[in-house]
């Protein structure tokens, strides 16, 4: 019985991308989970969300992507940047969503880029988040590397990180949900382009089914600003039809794997 969620990041400005983006996944019934930048997301863009989540509750969910996405050292969080610094960033963040989605605002953080380090994960567990969402992967290699990280109770070795995923991350009150197979093989041009390369249809349904003897919870990633042709929206569409139809397959909001797979979580799972 595979459980698939979607996580679109980079939700920041009202545009036809995002719009269709949306439409493609609520049309069919499935939750998607949009990753919004706080220093970048345009009013309008908000009231857009609101109105869609207050449209479909459970199919539309607002989480934080960092701050602002900027590049300080090899990421925006993680790399050399202290543990104070980040936590700034992180709290004005969480300030800013709380003040303009109020409860639509899911407990979720995910960081641009992918990078974070120990002090990224301390600041985000004491500014209270209940979700992290990072990056699971299912090859051999990397299975066995987080067996060894889950032995240890660590999050990271050898500067590289430990999947937690669909466990609480160690030393913290955050339960990992992380994404899995992204549509983009490659992206081409600057940051804040919407260039790339897909996977084809075939091999995006490849990747996906590949997770599924290693972990219940699979996340698919989209960056909306990427799917501006109707090639690309159906890319979209078309592995949605093709999990649906998987013996027994369902689609969760992120919310929804926390409180049925989270063991015993301890706190409530939205700010206060």
């Amino acid at each position: 019985m595979p459980i698939f969620y979607v996580r679109n990041d980079d939700a920041n400005v009202l545009d036809e991308e995002l719009v269709a983006v949306t439409r493609r996944c609520t049309d069919e019934g499935v939750p998607i989970t949009h990753a919004v930048e706080p220093a970048n997301v345009a009013d309008e863009a908000v009231a857009w969300l609101r109105q869609e989540k207050a449209r479909e509750p459970r199919l539309v969910e607002i989480m934080q992507h960092g701050y602002d996405h900027e590049k300080r050292d090899l990421g925006e969080f993680g790399g050399s940047r202290p543990y104070e610094d980040q936590k700034a960033d992180l709290e004005r963040g969480r300030d800013i969503l709380m003040d303009k989605f109020g409860d639509d605002f899911l407990s979720c953080l995910n960081f641009p880029f992918g990078l974070y380090n120990p002090g990224s994960m301390r600041a985000a567990d004491e500014l209270g988040f209940r979700i992290i969402s990072c990056h699971y992967n299912q090859r051999l290699s990397r299975r066995m590397f987080y067996k060894l990280g889950h032995l240890l109770r660590r999050g990271q070795m050898m500067g590289k990180h430990v999947s937690w995923h669909l466990d609480f991350y160690p030393g913290t009150g955050m339960y990992s949900v992380d994404v899995a197979a992204s549509y983009i093989t490659r992206y081409i041009g600057p940051h804040g382009s919407n260039t790339c390369e897909f996977h084809t249809l075939e091999s995006m349904i490849e990747r996906v089914e590949s997770f599924i003897p290693h972990t219940p919870v699979i996340g698919v990633l989209l960056h909306h600003r990427y799917h501006h042709t109707p090639e690309s929206l159906d890319l979209i569409t078309g592995l949605i039809r093709h999990l649906k139809g998987l013996p027994g397959a369902e689609f969760l909001n992120m919310e929804e794997i926390y409180e049925r797979f989270a063991p015993s979580p301890g706190r409530g799972f939205r700010h206060a």
